[in-house]
């Protein structure tokens, strides 16, 4: 083998090393933004979710983690299973590209406004926030929420806290164009935010239901592909099921 030979080998290996070595790397991005358990020490499945279909959340254990996890999201059907930060003033955006255990990372972490940081969860709005991954991870399956059908098969959402549980059901389905459209989380009294909720209904891509009264409506954002360029949300907006 001449020198040439030698080198190209040589500079084949290393590439075949490099490559591995970002495989592991990636994996590991994604294993710890896309695969958290809610009791990742339970050691059985069957016993990680609760009679009533609450997945068992080891709220001691992720506290300790990260004490500005704020809740935990789950919807039967889809990849969606992760808790919920509270993002701060300091650093709204923090969580669009860093994991629950505070380490960069491109998938990010669903986490709650900042604007929402003084009532948390039970903000009127408490707009949530997550990417939408190639892979179908993080939020990506609210985007399809786009489509009434899937909305309908998919109209529960499993929120908890380490207060309790709320069974939410979805109300409406929003795409906006997040260049013309700007949030609103400010709402001073309860008839402001009803208001506020028939406007939504009437208008919204997808409406589940007439009307709704509720005195915080829950809100699951993310990127949609299609209608404006990259600027495209989808909003999923839910409240606590009544009886």
């Amino acid at each position: 083998m001449n020198v040439k030979q030698r080198l190209a080998v040589m500079a084949a290996a290393a590439a075949l090393v490099a490559a591995a070595v970002l495989g592991l790397w990636l994996s590991g991005i994604h294993e710890r933004a896309a695969d958290v358990e809610p009791s990742p020490f339970s050691g059985n499945e069957a016993e990680s979710e609760s009679p009533d279909g609450f997945p068992t959340v080891d709220w001691e254990y992720w506290l300790s983690v990260n004490p500005d996890i704020v809740a935990w999201v789950s919807v039967a059907g889809t990849e969606i299973d992760y808790p919920v930060v509270q993002a701060r003033s300091d650093g709204p955006t923090f969580y669009l590209d860093h994991d629950v255990y505070r380490e960069w990372n491109p998938y990010g972490c669903p986490y709650l406004d900042a604007a929402c940081a003084g009532q948390g969860i039970d903000s009127p709005l408490a707009l949530m926030f997550a990417h939408h991954m190639n892979d179908g991870s993080m939020f990506s399956a609210f985007a399809s929420y786009s489509d009434a059908g899937f909305a309908v098969e998919h109209d529960e959402i499993l929120l908890q806290t380490p207060e309790g549980n709320e069974r939410l059901r979805v109300v409406a389905a929003d795409v906006v164009d997040s260049n013309a459209e700007y949030k609103r989380l400010d709402f001073a009294t309860g008839e402001e935010l009803s208001s506020w909720l028939d406007e939504l209904l009437g208008g919204a891509d997808v409406a589940l239901v007439d009307d709704a009264r509720t005195d915080s409506i829950k809100a699951f954002c993310t990127c949609s592909y299609g209608r404006w360029n990259g600027h495209e949300r989808t909003i999923v907006y839910a409240q606590e099921e009544v009886g």
